[in-house]
Formats: structure tokens, sequence, C-alpha cells
């Protein structure tokens, strides 16, 4: 009998700690904090400005931003607890969006915005609740009217939203209880492929209300080629001052440039992109040496005028494939100022490096295919165009003091079109944890002409000659910082040596390697810096090689914004450690509007003329003129922007 009780005291016991332990556990579950899910990406545009929009299921704890370069990216790390999620890319129809990127990291998310064309735009990032917002500035492509995109959505939304209880404050169900404004209709772009389940479930069957809609009124021809056209250009002017004897214009260049976006399926667009410039006082060519012309790519009518079909090329966006077919620029390397894996355009030299690398590359005609697959990104290129590095002209403003053969004439050149005059090369990329990783390959043909010299008739026969380009680079992002890198080991350069005894110069086959690192500093939202270390070392170099064996030099890059991001001073400082020459190029830049900019500006040149850049800081007598030296001076340019 008095087991009984006792019984009963332990069922008792065991039903309370049952409890407990429930309660204790849903309590630490409770307190536990759930993981950050994303929920949508979002993308719109109002006048110049786009909007990235990040919605996850929870507000993170912080986020951080910075930007990249070559190519242009935005990285926001999106910081909170994670779970292993495989990386993912968001294609995007815009002008300047490319797509977005998202991979996990063990306490982070984070998001690359691959942008389009060089010059990253003034941006911002904010994070308001469980939202990232991420603004760009595009002053130099207006936006059209643009539709609002859902580059994502989760599943998961919905049942989320629709989870969440009524709020109990009265005040908040007060102001629910007040319709809202009907929303303007909105295109938006949806994700799910037509034909699936959930667009046959979401049509349904018409209810009796609905089963007879009034029929809007169809658009017409003119408004659909209109709502899949963009039509953005610049006309400008670019004027530049010698600062030392003679003081005149060296040139006074008119500029018109219109690029014109036709999104012909939602899975492939042509893009045609063209210039003209006229330039009355052209001081920068002369009528020694004319550009190699084609009727489809380039015209010119003296040295004042030229018009050219800069590109023309069709993307094709099919999964995970991104296909450029055409005329085109194609960029490697993360550099500032000097190229080292940016050799696959061939560059215009009639301004020596002062012009923009998007403006002094040449477009070559090729095929290139990306594969993205995970974190991995493999692409892979096909050149059947060429087109050698156009140098200023002998006895014009820019000509090269420093190489030995300054005329060369009847110049071996590949044949255009021909499989085995073509180049190739391929690159892989990786984006693992808070570094961005790359491998590239080329095997191309010398930008500019080898002079091989006849031992029979002493005369140069010039040719251009092959190499192989084994590289990488790299950039590793924390905190604020940057660091950054590339190299190319170059095999089977060719370089002049000069035999000064016999009066002739030959030609030496060696190994070259260019590489650079740097370091960006975000030093606050209105300011980044970058330094960076360059050297040139050709291998088992000759004793009588025509320059040197070891070449150094170092940069400095200072990008800032001031009056609510309308004034945009800019520093570039390139130095010769070789040598102690230095090239300065200071600007600042105004924009009056979204369409509207003027910069002024200062190029100067100082040091040993034995330098790379000091070449052009002495006098150099020419016919009793000083062209080719101390050409420092000062620019104006005006632009005016415009989309159709």
């Amino acid at each position: 009998m008095s087991s009984t009780p006792t019984r009963q005291k332990a069922w008792v016991f065991s039903l309370i700690a049952i409890l407990w332990i429930g309660v204790g556990t849903s309590s630490a579950q409770a307190a536990s904090p759930s993981v950050l899910r994303l929920h949508k990406v979002h993308l719109t545009a109002d006048g110049s400005q786009r909007q990235v929009v990040l919605q996850f299921s929870q507000a993170p704890s912080a986020i951080h931003a910075f930007p990249l370069s070559t190519p242009t990216r935005l990285v926001i790390d999106v910081i909170g607890p994670v779970l292993p999620h495989p990386s993912a890319a968001y294609p995007a129809k815009d002008t300047l969006l490319r797509r977005v990127r998202v991979g996990a990291h063990p306490q982070h998310l984070r998001f690359v915005l691959d942008l389009k064309g060089e010059k990253l735009p003034a941006f911002s990032v904010e994070q308001q609740g469980n939202q990232v917002r991420a603004v760009l500035q595009t002053p130099d492509r207006p936006t059209p009217e643009l539709r609002a995109q859902i580059l994502f959505e989760s599943p998961e939304v919905n049942s989320f939203v629709q989870s969440i209880p009524p709020p109990s404050d009265p005040s908040t169900q007060q102001a629910k209880a007040v319709p809202p404004p009907p929303a303007p209709k909105t295109e938006v772009a949806s994700t799910a492929p037509r034909g699936t389940a959930a667009s046959r479930q979401s049509a349904g069957r018409a209810t009796p209300a609905t089963r007879r809609p009034a029929r809007e009124p169809q658009p017409g021809l003119f408004e659909t080629l209109r709502d899949r056209l963009d039509v953005t250009g610049y006309v400008k002017n670019e004027t530049a001052l010698r600062l030392h004897s003679p003081h005149q214009l060296s040139k006074s260049q008119n500029w018109l440039q219109a690029e014109i976006e036709f999104e012909l399926t939602d899975w492939a667009e042509l893009t045609i992109l063209g210039r003209s410039m006229f330039d009355p006082v052209n001081h920068l060519e002369t009528d020694i040496e004319d550009f190699r012309t084609s009727p489809i790519d380039r015209l010119e009518g003296g040295d004042s005028f030229q018009a050219e079909l800069r590109e023309l090329y069709l993307d094709v966006l099919y999964d995970d494939f991104d296909i450029r077919l055409g005329r085109q620029q194609i960029v490697w390397g993360e550099s500032i100022g000097l190229r080292i894996l940016d050799v696959i355009n061939p560059q215009d030299f009639r301004e020596f490096i002062l012009n923009d690398f998007i403006d002094a590359r040449i477009p070559l005609w090729g095929l290139r295919v990306d594969y993205t697959l995970s974190d991995w990104t493999f692409e892979g290129l096909w050149l059947p165009d060429f087109e050698a590095n156009r140098p200023a002209d002998q006895g014009s403003e820019f000509q090269f003091r420093n190489v030995p053969v300054q005329a060369l004439r009847s110049v071996n050149q590949p044949e255009d079109w021909r499989l085995s005059d073509s180049e190739v090369g391929f690159r892989i990329t990786r984006f693992l944890r808070n570094m961005d990783l790359s491998v590239n390959y080329l095997y191309s043909w010398s930008d500019f002409p080898v002079p091989f010299l006849d031992p029979n008739t002493f005369r140069f026969e010039p040719r251009h000659e092959r190499f192989h380009l084994i590289g990488g680079s790299f950039n590793y992002a924390f905190d604020v910082f940057v660091i950054r890198g590339e190299g190319g080991l170059r095999l089977g350069e060719h370089f002049v040596s000069a035999d000064l005894p016999k009066s002739y110069y030959s030609v030496r086959q060696r190994e070259f390697l260019s590489y650079v690192l740097g370091l960006d500093w975000t030093v606050h939202d209105n300011l980044m810096a970058n330094v960076q270390f360059f050297q040139n070392v050709i291998f088992n170099a000759p004793g009588d090689l025509v320059g040197e064996s070891v070449e150094n030099a170092v940069s400095l890059f200072l990008l800032s914004d001031f009056l609510h991001e309308t004034l945009h001073p800019q520093l570039l400082v390139l130095y010769g450690i070789n040598f102690g020459d230095l090239l300065i190029r200071s600007q600042v830049r105004y924009d009056f509007s979204d369409y509207l900019s003027a910069t002024i500006g200062v190029d100067l040149f100082t040091g040993s003329r034995s330098g790379f850049f000091g070449q052009f800081a002495a006098p150099v007598r020419d016919h009793d003129r000083y062209w080719t030296g101390r050409n420092s001076r000062l620019f104006l340019e005006v632009k005016h922007s415009f989309a159709l």
C-alpha cells in the first residue's frame, strides 16, 4: 500500500523534469540567434540612380562595402550568422549592372555587384532594418526609363510574410485601417520559368468576377522597339595648352559618341558604340604615318577628322554561360596607371598614357565565353583580328624618344581571320572567402614590331612575334583595406641590344616578368587611396641591352568627392625609381547636373630624359621646334551626356 504514493510521487517528479527540460530546450532554441537568409534582390532606377535592394529574413549585425576595379565591382559584406550556401549569380538587364553574385562565408554573406564599364560610379550603401540598399550614381551614362527587376526572390518570402502576426500596437492598427493609395503598376521581370507548376497554379481558373477582364490596348511597334532600345552618349571638348615653349594648344578635340543597346530577347542583347572626332589644332599627329584603316572599323579624313566603330558585339546569357561575340575590349588585371595583364587589346599612344584606358585601348573582333560554376568562373578567348599598337607619329608631340628605331616601314603583320594567326587565351577565377584569385594564359602577338636586321643587306625587316603569357592576379579585402596584385611572365619576349662598335642593333629573346603589388585604403566615405609598386625584370639580360634589365616604379592614387558628390578631385603620381622621373596627373571634375560636367587639370613631367616619364620633361630640338620635349600641359574638358 505504501508503494502507491511513492509511485505517484515518482510520476509527478518525472513529469516536472520532462516539462522543465522541454521548456529549457525551447528557451535555449528561442535564445539562439536565427540564421541570416536572403529573401529578395531588387533593382530599380530613378533618374541617374540605380538602387540594388537586398532583403533578408532579419536585420544583419553589420555591413561593410568597398569597391574593386578591373573589372569594376562593388563588394558588400553582410555580417551575421549564416548557413552553408552555394554560390549563385543573378544576371540583370541593365546598362550599368551586369549581375549580382552571392557567396556564403562562416560569418557573413558576400555580394558582388559586377558593373559594366571601367569607371566605378559614386555609390552609397546603407542598412534599413532587414534591408541593405546600395545606391549607384551614373552621371556619365544618364539612365533611360528602366523597368524594375526582381533578380532573385526566395520561395520562402510569401510564407514568411503570411506567418507574421498582425501588430498589437493600437496606433499601428489604426494606421493599417486606412487604405493605402493604389500603387502604380510596375513591370517586373519574373525569375520563375514559364510553364512551371507554380506559374500554372498562379494562373488558376478565372472566377466569375474576373472571367471577362477589360481588354488593355496593345502596344504598337514603335512602343515595343522603344521599350527594348536604349541610346546613350555624350558630346565633349578636350583642349590642352602647353605650359612650356611654344605656348600653344596641342589639341582641341571635339568628340561625339553614341551607344545603342538593343534587347533582342530576354537572353540576347546587341550593343553598338561609335564615335567621331574633329580637331582643328591637332599637333598630336603628323602626315608621316597614318593608322591602318578598314572600311568597317575606321574612317580618317586627313589628320583632323576621324570616325570609328568602337564596339559592336552580341551578348548572350544562357544559364551559366555569358557569351560576347564581336568587336570589344577585354580587360584583365588589377593595376592602376600602368598595364600589366591588361595586354589583350593594343593601345593608342598618341597622347602617351594620358588617356583613360577605356579610350586608349583599340578594340578587337573576337569571341569571349564565360562559364560560372559555383565559386569558379572559366573564361575563354578567341581573337582572329590583329591590330598593332599605335605609337605617336615621328615628329609629333609624344613621339617616343628612347626607342632606338623610330620609323619602321613595311612591317610584316599577321593576317586577319586566319586560324593559324589567331590569338587565344583563358582565365580561371575563383571567389574564395575574402579573396578573388585568377590564373591567366594568353598566346598572342607582340603589339610593337620587333626590328630585326638583315645581316646581308643591313636593312631592318620588322615583324610581329609570338609570345606566351602566364600570370595571375589576386585581391584580399579586410576591414577598410584591399591588398591587390598581379603579374605576368612572358616566354619568348624580344629585346633590342646595341653593338656600339659595329653601330648596329641586334635582337635577343629572353623571359620577361612584370608585376605589381598594391594597397587600397578607404580612408573614409569621401576619400580612397591606393599605393602600388611596379617591377619589370628581364632574365639573363645581355650586357649590351638597350634599356634597364630591372625597372622599378611606384604610384600614388587619391580619389575623393565633396559638395554632395558633385566635386571630384583626383591625383595620380607615377615615379620611376631608376631615373628619378615623375608624371603627376592632377584634376578636378565638377558635376553641374547628371548630364553636364567640367574637368580641369594639369599633366606634369619632370626628371631625367632617360626615364619612361622623363623623356617628355627635357627639351628636344626637332627642326628648330620644341615639339617632343617639356610636354607638361594644362587641360580642360567639358562634357554633356544624353539619353534618348
